[in-house]
């Protein structure tokens, strides 16, 4: 291979030269190229940036060149000294307020004469005209540019504002309010940052308008507490009509492998339930209400939960279906619509800190006895023990055994007396526990309504919507949209929806906002009145001999349910038995 060059070599007649590395630049240019971190080819403040229309290098221009370009930037005075905004000159800016319908006239009128024109004058002229008419005295012409002197300058005695034309307006305040150099500040800093500068006629409203459009500022702004309505809340009148379950945890793994507690609370009682497990499945969660609160106190007239995956699932759904009860749930990110069972987990939770070991692995051993401590005091709700009102007695702690009953202690020896007796007095606790719980409400109530501040949406209006996942993270913006409103189910639940195509959600108005910004999406509802009535063919009309084909189908449906058929166990191909769904069997 060298030979073959030095043969070639051979041919020429050359001279060697040593070149140092310092002017060895065809080769070191290319491979030492800076990467631009702002990603464009034709950034001006890169060094990088090279014009390479005659080959040349950015320090090997002529004389000529640089005289020139020295000579266009004395004849073309900038006011904008940004390589990233597109530069405005004098005459730029005096055009644009030549033909403003509202600068013009009075740019014009302040060329032709020093004193103030008449009020005839002002009579044709536009609002914003007669606005910059009445601030006259303060308005001068330098370099053919309209300024007006602010004579209220907190920080110099006078200072001279541009009188911003309409097409300039909304991009001022947009480096001036959504730039990163500007910070996406409040109303009252962007507005003293642009007033010190520029000057418009309707100025403040027009900043504090913008400000309140800003989708940015909108959806970082802290809530949802920006609104908050009425009290609404739920009347039990008989022990275990209502019923409210919840899943707290996870917690340490216990020795006997359990991490989660099922709670079960009773609504007019207060009485409580709360069950270890090791997971909370739906299977897992249907089971211990059935055996462990069902079979004991008797079947629920309704319950309501969150939305957690086993309370939403079919198997509990089915479970619900067939007791005959009415399951309700909260909207999501609303704990305060399960407040029974909510606050009752944080009361176990303190419960549980004090009585456990360092290790903290032995808690589901105190739960069944903080359990029987809750049930033995007066709710402040009701007056009266859980004990008392479903159960129709006091228990007696170790202490009443070792010091005694008391002498006045009621002892029936004959069963019915004892069940008339008994009858009387849970009438008498359901008085005084019915009397004491309206109080409570009406306390509560009255709390909660004192700084309320309700809102209202109607279909079709567009919305913000507070979501605490993305809130809980430290950059994360805690709005989410907008929504467009749907549906209106009661003065406290609305249906969102944030396009077309994606699933309906209903949420709590206090978690909802009204969007106000200027790029909302075009509304997807269609009206009832441009809805077109379908025409109906003939063949489409379903004949009333039709229904007996399908009467026969669900006959043979039926008489296939209630036949025993054997379990069918299904493998895939490489031999695992795949598992079948839950299905609860008591």
């Amino acid at each position: 291979m060298y030979a073959r060059w030095i043969s070639i070599l051979e041919t020429y007649e050359y001279e060697i030269q040593h070149r140092p590395g310092a002017k060895h630049r065809n080769a070191d240019g290319i491979s030492r190229i800076p990467t631009r971190k702002c990603k464009r080819s034709d950034c001006p403040d890169c060094t990088s940036y090279l014009k390479t229309d005659d080959h040349q290098y950015p320090h090997e221009q002529s004389v000529n060149q640089i005289n020139v370009e020295t000579q266009s930037d004395k004849n073309d005075d900038r006011l904008f000294e940004s390589n990233w905004l597109e530069n405005l000159s004098t005459s730029e800016i005096a055009r644009m307020q030549e033909n403003d319908p509202s600068i013009g006239p009075i740019l014009k009128l302040k060329r032709e004469t020093a004193t103030k024109p008449s009020r005839d004058v002002a009579i044709n002229l536009s609002n914003e005209a007669r606005i910059l008419l009445g601030h006259w005295e303060t308005l001068e012409i330098v370099d053919g540019v309209l300024y007006r002197r602010n004579c209220r300058s907190s920080v110099n005695n006078s200072q001279l504002q541009l009188v911003v034309a309409k097409e300039m307006r909304l991009f001022i305040f947009e480096q001036l309010h959504g730039n990163r150099i500007a910070g996406h500040f409040g109303r009252d800093r962007t507005i003293e940052a642009i007033s010190r500068r520029y000057y418009w006629p309707n100025q403040y409203e027009c900043l504090k308008r913008w400000c309140q459009e800003c989708d940015v500022c909108a959806r970082c702004k802290p809530g949802p507490g920006l609104g908050k309505s009425p009290l609404k809340q739920l009347h039990a009148t008989a022990p275990m009509r209502i019923i409210a379950i919840d899943i707290f945890g996870p917690l340490p793994i216990t020795d006997n492998g359990n991490e989660y507690i099922i709670v079960i609370g009773d609504y007019y009682t207060k009485w409580k339930e709360a069950f270890s497990v090791p997971n909370h499945t739906a299977l897992t969660v249907a089971d211990k209400l059935v055996t462990e609160m069902i079979c004991k106190f008797g079947c629920p007239e309704q319950i309501h939960t969150d939305q957690g995956r086993e309370f939403e699932s079919n198997l509990f759904k089915s479970v619900c279906e067939k007791l005959g009860i009415n399951k309700t749930r909260t909207t999501p990110y609303r704990p305060q619509s399960d407040g029974l069972v909510e606050r009752f987990n944080r009361t176990l939770r303190q419960m549980l800190s004090m009585f456990v070991h360092e290790n903290q692995r032995d808690w589901d051993d105190h739960l069944p006895y903080l359990l029987m401590a809750y049930r033995s005091t007066a709710h402040k709700s009701t007056g009266c023990t859980p004990n008392l009102l479903m159960l129709g007695r006091e228990n007696d702690c170790p202490i009443d055994i070792v010091v005694g009953p008391p002498p006045d202690r009621k002892n029936e020896e004959c069963p019915i007396k004892y069940v008339e007796w008994m009858q009387t007095a849970m009438m008498s606790a359901f008085e005084f526990a019915h009397d004491n719980l309206g109080d409570a409400a009406t306390i509560q109530k009255k709390g909660y309504d004192s700084q309320l501040k309700i809102r209202s949406y109607d279909e079709g209006s567009w919305v913000w919507r507070w979501y605490p996942p993305t809130a809980g993270i430290k950059l994360g913006l805690g709005w989410t949209g907008p929504y467009l409103v749907i549906c209106k189910l009661s003065d406290l639940l609305y249906t969102i929806q944030k396009s077309q195509n994606s699933p309906k959600i209903t949420v709590h108005v206090d978690h909802l906002k009204p969007y106000v910004g200027s790029n909302a999406p075009e509304s997807w509802i269609v009206s009832e009145r441009n809805v077109i009535p379908q025409m109906i063919d003939d063949d489409d009309v379903i004949s009333p001999d039709a229904g007996d084909e399908n009467e026969v189908v669900n006959d043979a449906n039926e008489e296939g349910l209630n036949e025993s058929n054997p379990i069918i166990i299904t493998k895939t191909k490489s031999g695992r038995v795949v598992k079948p769904k839950d299905r609860y069997s008591p």
